[in-house]
Formats: structure tokens, C-alpha cells, sequence
């Protein structure tokens, strides 16, 4: 198991202390979220994307009005919380200072619905925000996942979600890793491959440090944790569905990432390899700096593409936020699965499903 350097993490009051889970995107954050949804004191969102969409609310417009179009996300409808309630729970009109406070809401009416006390939200993309979380939330409890950076990659390359660059997805890990670094001494650290093999074990240091009592049920989430707001997409399934020894593999990467791009996603990620002991792969033939060369120059197409689609995604996203064109929930949906959509032939046959309706 990963051994790091002992740290007090006391908490003052947990039921005033939001828990968020996040990591790199395929690295464990769904589990975990399940996993302790399974306790009967919490209930964490799935990927309300707050503070995502709030890099996108221009300077003109109003709270008020930013909160409307934050309603209209897919993220929101899977959510299945009545905006109304949303509205009633906050001060009119709303500043864009305490917009806050709208997160807040959303996450306890949620939790509420649950029959939860304790609440928060999961979402990997989240190491970008620690600085305002930690602003508006002083003594949340956040839980970053680690896992291998090489099935990780492997794994994004697959995801319609991810990118068709493995460098870009390989650079993806490397920059998550980079935005915890100034918040170590404020997160708990736990590796995937621990979570999954020592499950109790590790389930018992994290609900200590979020302060909350030891309970079985986190033991058997496919019994105890809800799916209601997971959107029923096929990279969840795993998470959701089935017991974590019953994961796939994970040496599919050592087949399926050429040796030149298995070393240089070590030698990008190596800080995360070091901090969290993986050890180098032993390749039967080690590329050179020419076939790592090589490898870099044909995946520069894909990169190119990747950077085209997922500015063009920002794009649809900044004009939804300005009203200029409202973006439909499951245009949304649509957009969000459209970035690597080489990735679909890994589902054949699937169908993207309708977005709920946004309850009011």
C-alpha cells in the first residue's frame, strides 16, 4: 500500500466539511464516489461540473442568469434536483460573489433527496479548481485518486470523452498530478491499486479523514450506493455495477501502448511514478530516442485534432454561458462524447441515451 508522510487531518465539524473526490479522468474517481455513497451519512455528487462551467460565465453577466444556463447542462439534469428548490435556498438577487452558494445548494438538495447529511461532488476535473475550492470551502475534505499513468492513458485513448492524441492524454495526467502539488498537506492520497486490493483498509483511513464513522455498506456499493444521477454511459459500468475485484485487468496497456509511448508517458509522469512507486516497465525491446521520436511525430495529427475539438467544445460552452446559443442538454451530452469519436468502435452498437428532463 502507498505509505506517505504521517499528517494531522483533524476536522472541526464534518457535517460543515464537503467531501470531493477527484483525480485524473479513468483513474477510480466513480468507484470511490460509489464506494462511500454506500455509507448511509453520504451522498456525493456525480460531476455537477460547477466550477468547470464557472471558468465560462463572462464578466456580464449576472449570477442570476449564469445559474439559469448552469440549469440547462446535461450535468444538472442528471443531477434530477428541481431547480425551484435551487432558487428558493439562495438570496435574490444573487452576487457573483456568493454564487457559491448555488453549488452549495445544488450538492445538500441532492444529498437531502438522499436522505444524506453529508455531501459534496466528484469530479476529476476538479484538481484545477483547489485554490476556489478551498477559498469557498476552508475545510472541505478532498480526496485525490491516483492511478498508473499508463493504463490511464491507454484507458483515455479509448474513452469518446478522451483524445485521439496519446500525448495529449498522457500530458493530461501529468497536469493533474502538477495542480495538487501546492495543496499536498490539504488532501488524502490513495492509489487505485490500493483501493481495489486492500479495499477495507484503505475505506477505513479515508473515512477517517473525512470523519465519519466506519460502516460495511461501503463494502457492497452495488447494493447500497444509488445510480439515479450516473449517466448510463458504458465507461461507467465497471464502476457502478460490479464488486472492484472484478475489474478488468490491468495489464491490457502493456499490449496495447507501443514501448516507445509506454516510456514516454513514464518519463513525463515520472514525479507521479516516483511519488507513487510504480516501477518502470521491463520491455523485451527498449525504444530509442528515434522510435520515441517517431512515435511523437505521428501522434502530432491527432494532437492537432484533439486541440480543434476540445477548443470548439470550450467555444459552444462560452456562448451558452453568454446567451448568445443555448446549448440543448443532450447537444451537450453529444458534444462532451464527440471528442475522441474514433474511441466509439470500442462500443459497438451502443446508443446514446436521451437526457432526463430537468425537473421544475
Amino acid at each position: 500500500m502507498l505509505q506517505l508522510p504521517s499528517r494531522d487531518f483533524g476536522i472541526v465539524s464534518p457535517d460543515a466539511s464537503p467531501i470531493f473526490v477527484i483525480g485524473t479522468g479513468r483513474s477510480g474517481t466513480t468507484l470511490l464516489r460509489q464506494m462511500l455513497n454506500a455509507h448511509p451519512r453520504i451522498h456525493i455528487t456525480h460531476e455537477a461540473g460547477f466550477y468547470s462551467y464557472a471558468r465560462h460565465a463572462p464578466p456580464h453577466v449576472s449570477a442570476d442568469e449564469w445559474l439559469e444556463r448552469f440549469f440547462q447542462t446535461y450535468s444538472f439534469a442528471y443531477l434530477g434536483v428541481d431547480p425551484q428548490v435551487i432558487r428558493a435556498a439562495l438570496p435574490h438577487p444573487l452576487s457573483r460573489r456568493d454564487i457559491v452558494l448555488a453549488y452549495k445548494a445544488v450538492l445538500k438538495a441532492k444529498a437531502a433527496q438522499k436522505g444524506r447529511v453529508r455531501w459534496g461532488d466528484k469530479n476529476p476535473l476538479d484538481t484545477h479548481n483547489l485554490a476556489q475550492i478551498f477559498a469557498d470551502f476552508p475545510d472541505a475534505r478532498v480526496v485525490y485518486i491516483m492511478r498508473d499513468p499508463r493504463p490511464t492513458t491507454y484507458s483515455f485513448n479509448r474513452m469518446p470523452f478522451g483524445t485521439s492524441s496519446v500525448l495529449f492524454n498522457c500530458l493530461l495526467c501529468r497536469v493533474q498530478f502538477d495542480h495538487i502539488q501546492p495543496f499536498l498537506d490539504r488532501i488524502f492520497e490513495v492509489r487505485l491499486e490500493d483501493l481495489t486490493k486492500n479495499t477495507q483498509a484503505v475505506l477505513r483511513d479515508i473515512l477517517t479523514f473525512v470523519g465519519e464513522p466506519w460502516d460495511d455498506a461501503v463494502l457492497d456499493h452495488v447494493r447500497h450506493a444509488a445510480t439515479d444521477d450516473v449517466p448510463p454511459l458504458p465507461w461507467f459500468v465497471g464502476a457502478t455495477a460490479e464488486q472492484p475485484n472484478n475489474r478488468r485487468s490491468e495489464g491490457a496497456w502493456q499490449d496495447g501502448l507501443d514501448p516507445a509511448w509506454i516510456r514516454l508517458v513514464e518519463r513525463i509522469n515520472a514525479a507521479a511514478m516516483q511519488r507513487y512507486g510504480y516501477a518502470s516497465a521491463q520491455l523485451a525491446n527498449e525504444p530509442g530516442w528515434l522510435s520515441m521520436a517517431g512515435a511523437l511525430l505521428r501522434d502530432l495529427p491527432n494532437m492537432f485534432d484533439a486541440g480543434i475539438r476540445l477548443l470548439s467544445f470550450a467555444r459552444r460552452l462560452d456562448r451558452h454561458f453568454q446567451g448568445k446559443a443555448l446549448l440543448d442538454p443532450q447537444e451537450g451530452l453529444l458534444a462532451n462524447v464527440s471528442l475522441n469519436p474514433a474511441a466509439w468502435r470500442h462500443y459497438p452498437g451502443f446508443q446514446l441515451p436521451p437526457v432526463p428532463p430537468i425537473r421544475s
